[in-house]
Order: C-alpha cells, then sequence, then structure tokens
C-alpha cells in the first residue's frame, strides 16, 4: 500500500484545524500519523498523556535522536499510540516552544513523511504564516486542506489566501488544493450552502465537521470520552469526510509521483 503526505492548514483565526486533523486521524480507514507541525507548537500530547507517563516524546526529540540513528528508526521511537482501540493511528507531538521550530529542519522531516511505507501522513501546519509555516510540509503534500469557518470573514480570507498558497507553497492546481468547512454555531452564527462556498471560491469542498463541542473537547482539552463518543455528530461526519479526502489524495498522489516516461532510452 502506498501512502499519502496530507497537510491541514488554517487561513484565520481558529476555525478548528487541530480538531479537524486529529478526529480525521481517529477514524481514518488506514494506518495514519497525525503529525503536529504548527509551528507555533503542538496541545495534543497534554490531551492524551496529561500525566507526562511516555515522557516527552514528539517532532524536537525526533530529529535530535536522528543524529545517533537512521531517521525512520527514530521515528518509531517518538509516536504515542493513539487510544482509539485499532492500534493503528499514532501521534507525532508538536513543539512546546518557538526556540525549538527554529532548530527544525522541516525538509528533512518532509522527506522522511513521504517515505514512509503503508502509513499516511497528516499533517497539521496550523495558521497560515508566509514566514513561519512548514513550507515543504505544504510544498510536498499530495493534498493541502483548507479548514475554514463557515463564515463570511473566514470565507474571504480564504479567497485571498488560496492565490498565495499556489504561489508561494506549489499548490499550483485546484486538485492540489481543497477545502473542508468548519461549520459554528448555528444559533449564534450565519452559515452558507457548502455547494456554494465550493462554487464561490472555485475550489473543491471535501466535506463538512459539524458543530459538537462535546466531542471536540475530547482532543482539545482532556481525552476522557463517553459511551456517545464514537457515533457523535463529529466522528460520524468526519469519517465520511475521511473516505473523500483519502480518495483524493491517493488519486492525485499516483500523478504527482508517476515516473516520467521513457522514449527511445530517454527520460522525457
Amino acid at each position: 500500500m502506498i501512502e499519502v503526505l496530507i497537510s491541514f492548514i488554517s487561513v484565520n483565526g481558529s476555525p478548528g484545524v487541530s480538531t479537524a486533523a486529529m478526529a480525521l486521524t481517529w477514524v481514518w480507514p488506514r494506518h495514519a500519523v497525525v503529525a503536529e507541525c504548527d509551528p507555533t507548537g503542538g496541545r495534543a500530547l497534554g490531551v492524551f498523556d496529561p500525566d507526562g507517563s511516555h515522557g516527552r516524546t514528539g517532532v524536537f526529540e525526533l530529529m535530535l535522536q536522528a543524529r545517533t540513528m537512521p531517521l525512520h528508526r527514530a521515528m518509531s521511537s517518538q509516536l504515542l499510540v493513539l487510544p482509539d482501540g485499532t492500534g493503528r493511528h499514532h501521534l507525532l507531538a508538536g513543539v512546546s516552544s518557538p526556540r525549538e521550530t527554529d532548530s527544525l529542519d522541516w525538509r528533512r522531516l518532509t522527506s522522511l513523511f513521504l517515505d514512509l511505507e503503508t502509513v499516511d501522513v497528516l499533517a497539521d501546519c496550523g495558521r497560515f504564516r508566509s514566514r513561519s509555516t512548514p513550507t515543504s510540509v505544504l510544498s510536498e503534500a499530495d493534498l493541502v486542506v483548507a479548514v475554514v469557518r463557515n463564515c463570511r470573514g473566514s470565507l474571504q480570507t480564504l479567497a485571498k489566501a488560496a492565490a498565495v498558497l499556489r504561489e508561494e507553497h506549489g499548490v499550483f492546481d485546484n486538485e492540489g488544493l481543497v477545502v473542508l468547512i468548519i461549520d459554528p454555531d448555528p444559533r449564534t452564527h450565519q452559515r452558507f450552502p457548502h455547494s456554494e462556498i465550493g462554487k464561490e471560491l472555485g475550489l473543491h469542498v471535501v466535506g463538512a465537521l459539524p458543530w459538537d463541542p462535546t466531542c471536540a473537547a475530547q482532543f482539545t482539552d482532556l481525552h476522557r470520552p463517553g459511551r456517545k463518543f464514537e457515533t457523535s455528530p463529529l466522528l460520524t461526519h468526519a469519517r465520511r469526510t475521511a473516505e473523500e479526502i483519502g480518495r483524493r489524495a491517493m488519486e492525485r498522489m499516483s500523478w504527482l509521483r508517476k515516473p516520467p516516461p521513457v522514449v527511445n532510452g530517454h527520460v522525457r
């Protein structure tokens, strides 16, 4: 099985990109790692290992260990198994300070993601920024998912940022940049039809995750799920969305990584 690299990014505010990446990894149909590549830091380790029983693990420790051992071997020691009962979904925790971010080799880490066998990587790249964004994780991804809140301000910001993502980060075609909608609380926000959002932006909408603060808190605060967690609206919609994102990523990966044709003994 060939793996894919899928990068998630938001364009303003806090639309739930980390929650979306975690929820999708939780229900991902194949082996997967959710990698916290947000340069401002990650919070998932505190959610799933609040007492620190697994020690400090993550991308920073991975790069430290890679100085004395092969990168793939270092990677295996830094993964935390997500408690979803499958044993096939893992967390690679993010940095804990800006100083750690400055010392990361994002290009080398991206190469590791692309070289993994039979494991899909869902990279949470946080909020889009022109300087601190992990550029290689975006430009080398098989699919970039822009997570946007279903409100006028966020949609307008994404429309402006889409051109920058294409030009500065190598996401040149509409097939490589898609949209995941986060619906806000319907009691306090106006929401737009999902089909209209795709037409207005000129981008494919791969799914929408509903307002479900109870389930979302299991990925952002402390993981203590109740009996209705697995059938919650958020995870129900995440399962359908994961299938669509995975399908699009596999199709584009096959196109991106297709070897060039050989004509009369020469590569064209």
